[in-house]
């Protein structure tokens, strides 16, 4: 019984680590169909989709920097002092004076510019499109992470809602054990040490089913707050625990590691991108810069005497010429940083497929004693069974019972505990192929 007890935290632990609706506010879901829910109501997750749309909103927000841009403006202005006038011949050859310009008086213009060549914009729109990339993979990271934990809470909660009617179950036997003791003792067939020795065992036994079930309700609530589900929900699960474990067996499958599905090797590799796009933009810096203008403005009041252009075409050559050597040490810093960035990438590399050979090795393991451990619960419930049977015929004692009951419910807490063994090397193994 102190074993199972103990199991019970374990598989909780478990749970902490890692359908459709029927009615209102009730839910049944598959294990699949607990993950699809997860995705699509996970607040993290949300967050994760909206990184991505803004990322997709950013790289158009670069591409219009290269685009054709137009501006509109309207000047008011008005001359304090006297506007300044011009002696010309008159009609009839007599002098005359003209103001020159306007006491009050409002420019309208608009002005079309065009970014022709310029470096660092053709770096920043492709480090835009990497941005892109990189929160794709950190949305699907994080789908991966949901799946593994739903994966995880779900399994748990399978295996603590068997593991509650195994134990109600012994309970239920020891209390009829217990009454067919007292009714020994009643009629002097059995001593009072025999009695309060089935009273205890029964109150330890319960005391671990009470445990077992608060543990069974912490774990079904933390499953609902991964899924997105209100406390208040009621959650139904759907699939058989025996053949979800069974479908993990290794040898079923050949199981191999490509680099390209480990989501954490592919934001690196996209890192390795940013830092070679950090390093052309520092080099971009030693190139010329070209735009073009074209502008358009007419006065609100046309005076006699205009000097002002209507229509003006410019163009603009920005040349860098001499920095100290601060361009230069950008450059050499950003090789650096491209340097460390795909050095991570094979340490990560080497790490991930020493993880991987492990996991496989370990699910291996952990499904070889999944096996033993199956065999040696159904021999101990065997076992029980003939001593209950034995116990009817009078063949046997209420110790003899009570015995039996122990070394079952060892061997189920053995084999539970294998399963979840099996559970954490499967869901590991899955995230590093990228099958979660």
């Amino acid at each position: 019984m102190r074993t199972l007890q103990k199991l019970t935290y374990l598989l909780f632990s478990v749970g902490l680590t890692f359908g459709v609706v029927a009615q209102e506010n009730s839910y049944t879901f598959t294990l699949n169909e607990a993950k699809d829910f997860a995705i699509n109501n996970n607040l993290t997750r949300k967050n994760a989709a909206i990184d991505v749309k803004i990322a997709k909103k950013k790289v158009w927000e670069t591409t219009a920097q290269g685009l054709p841009q137009v501006s509109a403006g309207v000047d008011f202005q008005y001359i304090l002092n006297d506007l300044p006038k011009l002696t010309l011949p008159g009609p009839d050859g007599q002098p005359t004076q003209i103001e020159v310009g306007e006491k009050a008086n409002a420019t309208y213009s608009i002005t079309i510019s065009q970014l022709i060549f310029n470096g660092p914009y053709i770096v920043g729109l492709q480090a835009a499109k990497a941005y892109k990339n990189l929160s794709e993979n950190a949305l699907v990271k994080t789908d991966q992470d949901i799946k593994a934990n739903v994966t995880a809470g779900y399994l748990t909660v399978l295996l603590l809602q068997q593991t509650s009617e195994i134990m109600d179950s012994s309970v239920a036997n020891l209390k009829r054990i217990a009454h067919d003791t007292e009714q020994l003792y009643q009629t002097g067939f059995a001593d009072k040490t025999a009695v309060d020795q089935v009273k205890v065992s029964v109150s330890l036994l319960e005391n671990s089913s009470a445990e077992t079930k608060r543990q069974l309700s912490s774990s079904v609530k933390l499953l609902k707050l991964q899924l997105g589900l209100p406390d208040s929900a009621n959650l139904t699960l759907s699939d058989n625990l025996t053949e979800m474990i069974e479908g993990f067996n290794p040898n079923i499958d050949n199981i191999t590691f490509d680099p390209n599905r480990n989501i954490d090797l592919r934001i690196l590799d996209n890192q390795i991108n940013i830092s070679k796009l950090q390093l052309k933009l520092n080099k971009s810096n030693f190139l010329p810069s070209v735009s073009a203008f074209v502008s358009f403005q007419r006065l609100h009041k046309e005076p006699l005497i205009n000097f002002t252009p209507t229509a003006l075409l410019g163009a603009k050559l920005t040349l860098p010429i001499f920095s100290s050597g601060m361009r230069l040490s950008k450059v050499q810093q950003a090789k650096l940083e491209v340097s460390k960035s795909i050095n991570t990438y094979y340490q990560t590399l080497q790490n991930v497929e020493m993880g991987f050979a492990d996991a496989k090795a370990n699910l291996s393991v952990a499904w070889s004693k999944y096996e033993t451990q199956k065999m040696n619960k159904e021999l101990a419930k065997q076992v029980l069974d003939d001593v209950r049977t034995k116990y009817k015929n009078g063949l046997s004692s209420q110790v003899d019972v009570i015995q039996a009951n122990d070394k079952y419910l060892q061997a189920v807490g053995n084999y539970l505990t294998a399963i979840v063994e099996v559970i954490n090397a499967k869901v590991k193994l899955d995230k590093l192929t990228g099958n979660i």
